[in-house]
């Protein structure tokens, strides 16, 4: 398992890490990492998985979660976008 870096947006840092806005954890990929960081913020997993977007090297992805991930992935979760 590889320990990644995810960057969060500043609302989502100071709404579940105290304002940080770059957490470690462990993952293999994106669905391990959403529940490390539920583990370690309750509350965010359940807000990525419902209202955020996952960005995994410059490519915000639909539906991430099987997405593999290493300590040199660069990770970014980021607000929905909505379209019209």
């Amino acid at each position: 398992m590889a320990r990644v870096k995810v960057t969060l947006t500043t609302g989502t840092a100071q709404q579940f890490t105290d304002g940080k806005t770059e957490v470690h954890v462990e993952a293999r990929n994106v669905s391990q990492m959403v529940k490390a960081l539920e583990a370690g913020f309750p509350g965010l997993g359940s807000a990525i998985e419902q209202t955020m977007s996952v960005a995994l090297d410059g490519v915000i992805l639909p539906d991430a979660f099987l997405e593999k991930v290493d300590e040199n992935s660069e990770i970014f979760i980021l607000p929905k976008i909505g379209g019209g």
